[in-house]
């Protein structure tokens, strides 16, 4: 396949001329945001910093960061869109929040020029790096809510020529057969919910895999960039599983391309940094590092070294598909504040994902249960049988298995509980798998 570019010269460009493109837009951001925003004006100005301060792109190491209670306190101060954005409210044409996972749900505004401008170039970059084009059917399996989600997504397919077929307020059942008798070719979701999606698709007698479903677009968790989920999804539905990563605060920034070789940033919109959890000072690229961004082009509400919490590793080097963009190699890792420590080992979900979904005699669901620290009591992983074909000796093989390989790579010994078909829950959205206890 031909790559396909959005704006081939800024994806192309090299190192020296893009970070003097970033530069540009950076200084011109930092006065926009001091002019408009009275929370950013106070938070630079409590630092000893004003915008003609920026004069390299190393000085934003000295800007204070942007965290997600900063965006709360604001808007309890002056609700409801607080003194963080940066335009009139009566200029918002969108209104989204976030989910509330973690606190009180941060709104979102977003005037007409980042929605119809700002937001179709960011999802143009998407839609050629994954190399769907106007002749592409989307299939939309969720409910149009206030999660910015997969509301973007599909506006600027649409106006790029993608025909998008709405699949909310209907059974998974019913999605399942829209997709086929639609003949959908691109299906966007959480990992999650597409392999819910194909066990779902099995127990009709359906294989997805024999559907002109070509595509995978899935985002909200790691998935596409763990080495068996993303085998598995593309087993399920003989698809290409792509990877689309974003907040709803920062939105989109990252997408993969038809090489498959990490996730790019489009780094002609957004300033990246990946720091140290702990001390906040910048990591090598190649090593693990806290994600940190700057939104360089949006009007409504742009943040400052937002720290987004997601756990990446840089590699800045051209991919195979000649883009400059830097990725992250392996996605989104996790989340700093997902990451535990267990027997003085930092631990990843999803690196514990992956052994559990290597293991075909298993199902995709599982759970992952972190004991109180000195309690004694082992990590216990809960898994359940893929389906009622394999053996006890088989389920009892695959268990020492998947013990021996995380005492291997993490050199903790777990506790594997073996769970009845069925019995933990299935999710439509993001799932819950971590249990601190």
């Amino acid at each position: 396949m031909n790559t396909l570019y959005w704006e081939k010269e800024l994806e192309t460009m090299n190192r020296k001329d893009l970070e003097k493109h970033q530069l540009s837009l950076f200084k011109n951001k930092m006065q926009y945001v001091y002019d408009h925003s009275p929370m950013y004006q106070r938070k630079f100005d409590q630092a000893g910093i004003k915008p003609d301060d920026i004069r390299t792109l190393a000085d934003i190491r000295n800007l204070p960061f942007t965290e997600k209670e900063d965006l709360r306190e604001s808007q309890e101060r002056q609700p409801p869109w607080g003194d963080c954005i940066c335009i009139p409210p009566e200029e918002g044409v969108r209104v989204f929040q976030t989910t509330g996972t973690t606190g009180t749900p941060v709104k979102i505004i977003i005037n007409k020029t980042d929605w119809e401008t700002h937001f179709y170039r960011q999802f143009m970059h998407f839609m050629n790096g994954y190399g769907i084009t106007s002749h592409d059917r989307l299939y939309v399996p969720f409910n149009y809510g206030l999660h910015i989600a997969w509301w973007g997504l599909p506006t600027a397919f649409e106006r790029a020529g993608v025909m998008i077929i709405p699949g909310g307020g209907i059974s998974s059942e019913n999605r399942i057969k829209a997709i086929l008798e639609y003949e959908a070719t691109v299906v966007c979701g959480t990992p999650t919910y597409m392999l819910y999606l194909g066990e779902k698709a099995r127990k009709m007698g359906i294989s997805l895999k024999d559907s002109p479903v070509r595509i995978l677009i899935v985002a909200g968790e790691p998935g596409a960039n763990i080495p068996a989920t993303k085998q598995t999804l593309e087993k399920i539905w003989g698809a290409a599983c792509f990877d689309d990563i974003g907040s709803s605060e920062i939105t989109n920034f990252g997408f993969e391309c038809t090489c498959q070789q990490g996730t790019h940033v489009i780094e002609s919109m957004f300033l990246v940094e990946s720091l140290d959890p702990e001390t906040l000072k910048p990591v090598p690229d190649g090593e693990v590092g806290e994600l940190v961004i700057t939104n360089l082009i949006t009007e409504s509400m742009p943040l400052i070294r937002f720290r987004i919490k997601d756990l990446v590793r840089f590699n800045r080097s051209t991919c195979d598909c000649g883009r400059t963009f830097l990725r992250l190699n392996g996605g989104i890792l996790g989340r700093s504040d997902d990451m535990f420590q267990f027997a003085g080992i930092n631990i990843f979900p999803s690196a514990l994902e992956h052994f559990i979904r290597e293991r075909k005699e298993f199902s995709n669901e599982y759970q992952i249960h972190v004991p109180k620290q000195g309690s004694g009591a082992p990590l216990l992983i809960k898994v359940e049988p893929s389906d009622g074909e394999v053996s006890s000796k088989d389920l009892q093989t695959a268990k020492q298995k998947l013990i021996d390989k995380v005492k291997l790579n993490m050199t903790v010994t777990p506790a594997v509980e073996i769970a009845n078909i069925g019995e933990l829950p299935r999710f439509e959205a993001k799932a819950k798998r971590l249990y601190r206890e």
